[in-house]
């Protein structure tokens, strides 16, 4: 049995990207969540221009969101996917292509506090199936505005961030931020 959580309001923004490999061209950003067919559910920023390696966007949206309850009163993952997308001209015609990905569960920003205490989160990810070091800086408040309040929200996951091979490294290996414990480090011939 599921039950659901009738609205919540998802106040977002897409910020900037930084470490873009080339230095003209613009870049945008699309977004949709899976979960959804509303036209109102994707978008997409403004097209950029580039500017010493970095993008910077004024984007805000306020949309409702519908989460599910499991029966364990544990809210359902509602996933929201961003893709960054570059355009440049090479020659006589325009190319575009696809810097990476950005996946983010939004049940997890339903309890988190935020920084400023107004709830809003706001983060640099970096970019998955990504060839570049890329961040995308998103921020990202949620609201209840319809339903009860029994139910448990899944913890903020840290954000992956790139802090050097050895940052990954002990990630891998289970530890967190300042732990020297290197005893779980996988080889290096592991399989990727």
């Amino acid at each position: 049995m599921q039950a659901f959580v009738p609205k919540t309001r998802r106040v977002g923004g897409i910020i900037d990207l930084n470490n873009v490999p080339l230095v003209s061209g613009t870049s945008y950003v699309k977004w949709h969540l899976p979960s959804s067919t509303s036209a109102e559910h994707r978008g997409r920023t403004s097209k950029e221009v580039i500017r010493e390696h970095k993008v910077a966007w004024d984007y805000t949206k306020i949309l409702p969101v519908r989460l599910t309850v499991d029966r364990n009163g544990m809210l359902q993952e509602s996933d929201i996917n961003f893709e960054v997308m570059q355009e440049y001209s090479s020659g006589a015609r325009g190319e575009r292509i696809v810097l990476g990905n950005v996946r983010l569960n939004l049940a997890e920003y339903v309890d988190a506090a935020g920084e400023e205490g107004d709830g809003t989160v706001t983060r640099k990810y970096l970019m998955q199936d990504s060839k570049i070091n890329s961040t995308l800086k998103i921020g990202i408040s949620m609201h209840q505005i319809e339903g009860d309040r029994n139910f448990t929200a899944p913890p903020l996951k840290s954000a992956p961030v790139f802090g050097g091979i050895a940052g990954i490294m002990t990630a891998e290996a289970g530890g967190g931020q300042g732990d020297e414990t290197f005893s779980h480090m996988p080889s290096m011939s592991s399989k990727m």
